[in-house]
C-alpha cells in the first residue's frame, strides 16, 4: 500500500488532468450528520461516468459475492430476495442502528424484541377491552380486520422508535446521510490507492449548484473530451487599496524543464493565465486598519488632507475596477466559476453594482480558505489550493450527544422563567429608546402623554445609562441629528441637565450635523427658552445659515482634494523622472562644446534660431552699451 501512495504526486491531483487510473479508484464517502461513514451504493452514477469516460468500456458482471447486505451481513440466492430485503422492517432497524454506531441486530434478536413488544401492546389492549360493552366488542372486531395492515408499519415503527429511545437517542435526530455532510470545506473520497487511513478530499466550491449532487458525475465530465478546452474561470481579490484579477483557463502550461522560482513552484508555474491586473490605490492609514468610508461611517466624516485622499481613492479603486470588468466581459460570460474575496460589503458592492455581475450569479462564490495580499503569486496560489485534491487524514466521527435528561431541561425552564421582570420604570425607558432609534416621532409623543411623562424623564436602570440619563443625551450620543431637532424644538427638552460626569447633550457628540441641529433648535426657541449658556449649546443658526456653512465647507474640501489630486501627479512625474535618469544612469560631462558661434544653424529649428538671433542681439547691445559708457 506503502508503494501506491508514492505513485501519487502533487502533479497529478489536477480536477481537470487526473489520470484514467486514480479516476476510477475514487468512491465518494457519505456520512451521517454525526460523521459516520456509511456505505452508499454508488454504482448508478460509478456506471455513467465510465459512460463518459469511454462508451465502449465492458460492463461489470453481478457476481454471487455481490448479492449481499453489506448492513445486514446476510448473503442471497438471486437478485429478487435481495431486493425484497431492502424493503423489510428487519433492515431499516438495522440501518438506523448503524448510523448511530451500534451493533447490528441477527434475525432472532430482532424477532424476539418484535415479539416483546407486540406482548407488552396485547397486555394493555386486553385490560382496554374487559372494560367494553359486548357490542362495543362485535363493532372493534368488525374494525379491526380492516386496519390491522395501517397497524402493522405503525406498530414497527414504534418498536424502531422505543429501541433508539431505551439506548439514549432523541427520538427528532436527522437520518440525513449525504456526501456533503463533512463539517468542513471538502467532500472525501476514497482510492485504493491510498492508505487505509487516508482519504482525498476537493473543495466543494468547484462545484455547482447542480454539480454538488453528483460530484463524482463531474470530475469525470472535466477530464473526457467533451470538456471544452477552453474552460474558463475568473479570479478577483480586493483589500486595503490592493487589487488582483485574473482569468484562468482550466488547461495546465508544460513546464517541463523550467527552471526552479524562489517564491513560485512548479505546479503554480503551470497556471495559465489568459489575462491578469492588479492595482493598488492608497485607501487605508497605516497602521490604522479598515478603509476610509468605514472610519467615516463609525466616528464621522474626517475633514483632514489624507482622509479626502483616501475618499478619493477609494472611488478611483472603484473605478478602475469596474472598468476592468467591462474590459473583461466577453470572458466572465463563458466563466465556470467567478471567484471574489472581498474583505467587507462595500468591497463586494464593487463587482455587483454594474450590469456585468448579477448579485445571484450562481457562478460568484468565495474562496473556502484565508488569503493575503492580492498580487498575481497569491492568486496561482489560491488557484492551486482550488483545483488540486488534497490527501487528507479519515475523518472520525463526533461523540455521540446522549439524551437530555427531562430533569435538566425542566431546570433550565426555571432559571428562564425566574429571571426577574423589569420594572415599571425600565420598561419605560426600553420602550422609549426603541421609539427613539426607529425615529417614531408620532407613537413617541403619545407614549409620553399616556404614561404621564415629559421629555427629561430619567431613563432606568441608572447604571446602564449613567451617561445618558434622557432621551437627548442618548440621541445626541447616537447622532441621531432629526431626533435632537425634534427633542428640544417639539418635545422641549431640557438641554443643561448633565450627567454624572457634568456633560450637558451637547458635550456628548462631535458630529457638526448633530451640532448644527443643536443651534437650529436654539434659534427656533428663542433665547428666552433656557440658559442656553449652561447647555454649552452654540450660537444659534438658522436653516439658511447652516446650509450656507455646508456648501463652504464642501466647497474648500473640493479644492484640498482638488490640490492633494495635483500634488500626487507632480509626485507622481517626478517620482518617474527619477526612474528614467535611474534607468539611464549619472550621465557622463562633456568637454569642449563648441559655442553658439561654432554651432551649424542648419541643424536648428525655426524656432530655437530665432532664439539664438535675439540673443546675439542682446549681447551685441550690451557690447555697444558698454562701448559707449567709456
Amino acid at each position: 500500500m506503502n508503494s501506491m501512495t508514492n505513485v501519487l504526486k502533487k502533479n497529478d491531483l489536477y480536477i481537470f488532468d487526473l489520470s484514467e487510473q486514480l479516476l476510477n479508484s475514487l468512491n465518494l464517502m457519505s456520512f451521517d450528520p454525526m460523521l459516520r461513514e456509511v456505505e452508499v451504493d454508488n454504482h448508478s452514477y460509478n456506471d455513467e461516468n465510465k459512460k463518459i469516460r469511454d462508451s465502449q468500456l465492458p460492463r461489470q458482471k453481478v457476481t454471487p459475492s455481490s448479492m449481499r447486505c453489506s448492513v445486514c451481513q446476510v448473503n442471497f440466492d438471486s437478485r429478487d430476495v435481495q431486493k425484497a430485503h431492502y424493503q423489510t422492517d428487519y433492515h431499516l432497524m438495522n440501518i438506523k442502528r448503524n448510523i448511530r454506531g451500534l451493533s447490528i441486530l441477527s434475525v432472532v434478536e430482532f424477532d424476539n424484541l418484535v415479539s416483546k413488544e407486540r406482548d407488552i401492546k396485547s397486555e394493555h389492549e386486553h385490560s382496554d377491552n374487559e372494560q367494553i360493552s359486548s357490542d362495543d366488542e362485535e363493532e372493534s372486531e368488525e374494525t379491526s380486520d380492516k386496519d390491522s395492515n395501517l397497524q402493522v408499519g405503525d406498530q414497527m415503527e414504534n418498536i424502531i422508535e422505543n429501541d433508539m429511545q431505551k439506548l439514549g437517542f432523541q427520538e427528532d435526530e436527522p437520518n440525513v446521510v449525504s456526501h456533503i455532510n463533512t463539517q468542513s470545506p471538502f467532500i472525501y473520497f476514497k482510492s485504493n490507492l491510498l492508505q487505509e487511513n487516508e482519504v482525498l478530499g476537493v473543495y466543494k466550491s468547484v462545484f455547482s449548484k447542480k454539480s454538488l449532487s453528483k460530484p463524482h458525475e463531474a470530475l469525470a465530465f472535466w477530464n473526457s473530451e467533451e470538456n471544452p478546452l477552453m474552460a474558463i474561470s475568473a479570479l478577483f481579490m480586493v483589500g486595503g487599496g490592493h487589487f488582483a484579477g485574473a482569468i484562468v483557463s482550466h488547461q495546465r502550461l508544460n513546464v517541463k524543464g523550467n527552471a526552479h522560482k524562489k517564491n513560485e513552484t512548479l505546479i503554480e508555474q503551470a497556471v495559465n493565465f489568459l489575462e491578469h491586473k492588479t492595482f493598488h490605490r492608497y485607501t487605508t492609514r497605516r497602521k490604522q486598519g479598515g478603509s476610509q468610508s468605514a472610519m467615516d461611517n463609525a466616528k464621522g466624516k474626517a475633514n483632514s488632507a489624507g482622509s479626502a485622499l483616501r475618499r478619493y481613492n477609494e472611488n478611483a479603486l472603484k473605478t478602475d475596477i469596474q472598468g476592468l470588468l467591462k474590459d473583461w466581459e466577453p470572458y466572465l460570460s463563458k466563466c465556470d466559476n467567478i471567484f471574489i474575496r472581498a474583505r467587507n460589503v462595500n468591497d463586494r458592492k464593487i463587482f455587483t453594482d454594474n450590469n456585468i455581475l448579477i448579485k445571484n450569479d450562481e457562478r460568484i462564490k468565495s474562496f473556502p480558505f484565508t488569503t493575503s495580499r492580492p498580487t498575481v503569486l497569491e492568486l496561482k496560489k489560491a488557484w492551486c489550493e482550488l483545483c488540486y485534491l488534497k490527501i487528507l487524514p479519515k475523518p472520525e466521527p463526533l461523540t455521540v450527544k446522549q439524551r437530555v435528561q427531562k430533569s435538566e431541561s425542566s431546570n433550565k425552564k426555571d432559571k428562564i422563567e425566574e429571571k426577574q421582570e423589569l420594572s415599571p420604570e425600565e420598561a419605560q425607558t426600553e420602550e422609549a429608546i426603541s421609539l427613539v432609534k426607529k425615529g417614531r416621532v408620532p407613537l413617541l409623543v403619545s407614549f409620553l402623554k399616556k404614561n404621564k411623562l415629559n421629555g427629561d424623564f430619567q431613563l432606568k436602570p441608572a447604571s446602564k445609562y449613567s451617561l445618558t440619563p434622557t432621551m437627548l443625551h442618548y440621541a445626541s450620543q447616537q447622532g441621531m441629528k432629526k431626533m435632537v431637532l425634534i427633542l428640544l424644538s417639539n418635545i422641549k427638552c431640557d438641554p443643561t441637565i448633565k450627567n454624572r460626569l457634568g456633560r450637558t447633550a451637547w458635550d456628548l457628540t462631535r458630529d457638526h450635523d448633530v451640532k448644527h441641529a443643536f443651534q437650529i433648535a436654539r434659534h427656533n426657541l428663542g433665547e428666552s427658552f433656557t440658559n442656553w449658556d449652561e447647555s454649552h449649546i452654540g450660537e444659534p443658526l438658522s436653516r439658511e445659515q447652516v446650509s450656507e456653512l455646508n456648501e463652504k465647507e464642501e466647497a474648500m474640501e473640493n479644492q484640498r482634494t482638488e490640490k492633494l489630486i495635483k500634488l500626487e501627479l507632480e509626485a507622481a512625474k517626478e517620482r518617474q523622472r527619477f526612474a528614467k535618469d535611474a534607468i539611464r544612469g549619472p550621465g557622463k560631462k562633456l568637454t569642449n562644446i563648441p559655442s553658439v558661434e561654432q554651432q551649424n544653424l542648419n541643424s536648428l529649428t525655426d524656432e530655437q534660431r530665432r532664439r539664438l538671433m535675439r540673443e546675439q542681439r542682446a549681447r551685441a547691445a550690451e557690447e555697444r552699451m558698454k562701448k559707449a559708457t567709456k
